[in-house]
């Protein structure tokens, strides 16, 4: 099989959960753990924005780096990390609570010049997840390269439960 296929199974492995495969995979070739595919994306990174947390915690396991930044080429989405893709994506708070407790780092830059804070703020109403952001150093403060800041996201998207919670963490608009 050549490589370009191989790691096409590999990423269709990954967005169907199927952990099996993916561990026995990158068990035979550990170096695609860190892989990109043609559309510069990380398996790491699909298996958590289609919320698959076995296939993340697998990942993890066989040594996938969980801060590395992918280097997309698909146009609607960022170079971002694992845990934007999980945020962006099915938002499975297993799969972002799986990356928090392996390091996953909260202040990385997407290519938007997001951290995670402000894709969770943007993308959804959901309390538990911005507390779990804020208890791993999410910066409540951090403002985009346009001035956007995760209240102001917040606040433009009509997340209200989530533009209080990030007040009472001391946001201002």
């Amino acid at each position: 099989m050549a490589l370009q296929e191989y790691i096409s199974d590999l990423f269709q492995a990954a967005q169907s959960g199927d952990a099996a495969k993916v561990k026995e995979m990158i068990s035979a070739h550990p170096q695609l753990a860190n892989t990109e595919n043609q559309d510069g994306l990380t398996p790491l990174g699909y298996a958590a924005h289609f919320g698959h947390a076995e296939v993340v915690r697998e990942m993890l396991e066989l040594g996938a780096d969980v801060n590395a930044v992918s280097h997309s080429r698909v146009s609607f989405i960022p170079s971002n990390t694992a845990l934007h893709a999980a945020i962006a994506g099915e938002r499975s708070l297993e799969v972002i609570k799986l990356l928090l407790a392996h390091g996953a780092d909260t202040t990385i830059l997407d290519s938007n010049g997001h951290t995670c804070l402000h894709s969770a703020a943007f993308h959804d109403d959901n309390l538990e997840m911005i507390q779990l952001l804020m208890e791993h150093g999410a910066d409540v403060h951090s403002a985009a390269d346009g001035g956007d800041t995760p209240l102001s996201l917040a606040i433009q998207q009509g997340n209200e439960n989530v533009a209080s919670l990030l007040r009472e963490y001391g946001a201002s608009a």
